[in-house]
């Protein structure tokens, strides 16, 4: 089921962003349709008062039109300019946030220039008066159509805003939620291996009185002294562990020891190498990182699976960003590039048997604890994987 969730989550995703783009298509069209049917009632009542404007002319038995200009033409509520040519020579405007007097050369390049906008949005219309031409009237859209075409806008902006606040907002109750459970299984996990563990070192004790420098004895110390750091780990889990300055390459090389005495039980043929020329000190804790490194290697080991393969593990300065990386590569069967986020997330996991926390725990340890990042890398399919983590040099 969780398998199913996984593989599924980008498809959700793409429905809901297809889903996005229709709603917004689909206001967009809505507006822009009103905006048109503003436009043609505006054109309409343009042309109207033009008419009129030219029926009176016919009627008028004086010389001066400019009378009937004013009493028609200049009623209308439209920004306009009306001008003597189709491009030049204006003469009267009005609705256009422009001053009547006083007007200077930067205020006539203006108008020029709003006029030049009318005539892209409504064709001109031209007064004539039987073989005289009266002028040209340009004009716009009114305020109401200005701001109907930025309200799709506005309101798509509003929505964004409140998704962005209410996904950021849910990510971090998600996020909180989920560190909650880490700490808490952590703890209550380190409780109950307290007890029994601590018996069981008393007894080891016991036993070693009676039966010195026996070989198995000393194994089994070896084994409670594991469990007794893996218990201390857990108990670190929710709360602020303590960095100290040291090697980390120490640490790694521990880790390497570690599962170079345990391959053979993996059943496989992997040759495990840890390459370090130089001694890089940094500040981290012990116990954690070395759980973060023993997870990326163990997770290299299970990629390999029963065949022969390797894992490489380096580690080198990137003096321009001034970081430390270390780098987990193995010769696995690699993940697809639609996984390599959701590796890290809790409970996906390619393995039959997985639970997938190896991966998720391995990253809060290097990024929530130790500032760095955890990231694959590179990898294909058949062909490998490189886990790089990334610290603060």
């Amino acid at each position: 089921m969780k398998y199913k969730i996984y593989s599924h989550s980008a498809n959700f995703k793409r429905i809901l962003v297809f889903f996005a783009v229709i709603l917004i298509s689909s206001l967009l069209w809505y507006t822009q349709n009103i905006v048109n049917n503003l436009r043609e009632d505006s054109s309409e009542l343009i042309n109207f008062y033009a008419e009129t404007y030219l029926d009176a002319i016919q009627s008028y038995e004086g010389e001066d039109f400019g009378f009937v200009f004013d009493k028609i033409i200049k009623k209308i509520s439209l920004p306009m300019i009306w001008s003597e040519e189709k491009d030049k020579g204006v003469s009267g405007w009005k609705n256009i946030g422009i001053n009547n007097k006083n007007t200077t050369l930067s205020d006539t390049l203006k108008i020029e220039k709003i006029m030049r906008k009318m005539d892209e949005a409504n064709e001109p219309i031209h007064l004539k008066y039987e073989e005289s031409s009266l002028g040209f009237i340009h004009y716009g859209d009114t305020e109401l159509i200005g701001k109907l075409r930025m309200l799709p806008f506005i309101e798509i902006g509003v929505v964004a805003l409140f998704i962005f606040l209410g996904y950021i907002g849910f990510q971090q109750i998600r996020s909180s939620e989920r560190s909650s459970i880490w700490a808490g299984m952590a703890k209550e996990t380190a409780h109950q291996l307290g007890t029994p563990l601590s018996s069981i070192m008393g007894w080891t004790e016991v036993l070693k009185a009676q039966y010195e420098n026996d070989e198995n004895l000393n194994e089994m110390a070896k084994d409670i002294k594991r469990l007794e750091r893996v218990t201390n780990r857990f108990s670190k889990i929710g709360s602020i562990p303590k960095l100290f300055p040291g090697q980390i390459n120490k640490v790694i090389q521990e880790s390497v020891d570690y599962y170079s005495r345990r391959i053979p039980q993996f059943g496989g043929k992997v040759q495990l190498n840890f390459k370090c020329d130089e001694t890089y000190n940094i500040d981290h804790n012990p116990d954690l990182f070395s759980w973060a490194m023993e997870n990326l290697i163990k997770n290299a080991i299970d990629a390999i699976a029963d065949k022969e393969g390797k894992v490489n593990i380096s580690i080198f300065n990137q003096e321009d960003k001034k970081l430390l990386i270390i780098d987990v590569k193995d010769t696995g069967k690699g993940i697809e590039k639609k996984n390599w986020q959701n590796v890290f997330r809790p409970g996906f996991s390619t393995k039959r048997r997985g639970w997938g926390l190896g991966l998720s725990l391995t990253k809060r340890i290097v990024e929530d604890y130790h500032n760095g990042k955890l990231f694959v890398y590179k990898s294909k399919p058949g062909q490998g994987t490189i886990m790089r983590i990334s610290l603060k040099n």
